[in-house]
């Protein structure tokens, strides 16, 4: 008669709750969350393409979504600058894609290994002097880790090319003289990299 008592008291009885007021079986049960998913501070990325060249980067991540890259490369001729910017979706999936811009400047006569490969005077003082401008927009993907990953970008870039003055022979023992030689158009674009994060 006791063990009925007992077993209708405590099916009728108010459920336990709480400071919160939340009934104590649910606070038992549930699993607190964990920490939210950290991402890699700072990286460095090595990369190849179109119209860049080879490019060595400093990759700086404020925010979750978005990285911020200052690096320097070079086409072969010259030397130059770039700076970019990037959204990241699903930053903590294997596969993340991208979406980037980023512009440089490229100063002619800076690092001329490739001029140097060909054997015409004219054309190679002519390349020598090239000053390339740029500004790309592209998308593409990431696949790998946090901390290294394979990058694939393509898209489309706007370019500015700066040709020095240059002198061509008539034949007849005189010359003639172009100056201020700019070609600007768009053109496809394309970047292939890995990048290594830190943090």
């Amino acid at each position: 008669m006791l063990c009925a008592l007992a077993a209708f008291a405590l099916a009728v009885a108010p459920p336990l709750v709480t400071v919160e007021g939340e009934p104590l079986e649910f606070a038992v049960n549930r699993v607190a969350p964990g920490p939210p998913p950290s991402f890699p501070v700072i990286g460095v990325q090595v990369d190849v393409g179109a119209p860049d060249g080879i490019g060595l980067s400093l990759v700086m991540t404020p925010g979750r979504f978005v990285r911020l890259s200052i690096g320097g490369l070079s086409n072969g001729v010259g030397a130059g600058v770039r700076l970019g910017a990037m959204l990241v979706a699903f930053p903590s999936s294997v596969f993340r894609p991208l979406l980037g811009v980023d512009g440089g400047y490229v100063i002619g006569g800076q690092a001329v290994w490739l001029p140097q490969l060909i054997q015409d005077g004219a054309v190679r003082n002519a390349i020598s002097g090239l000053n390339v401008g740029f500004v790309n927009a592209q998308a593409g993907f990431e696949l790998g880790s946090k901390n290294v990953a394979l990058t694939l970008r393509v898209g489309v870039s706007y370019v500015d090319v700066a040709v020095g003055n240059q002198t061509f022979a008539t034949g007849n023992g005189s010359t003639l003289t172009a100056q201020h030689i700019a070609l600007k158009g768009f053109l496809p674009s394309a970047r292939l990299g890995f990048l290594f994060s830190f943090g």
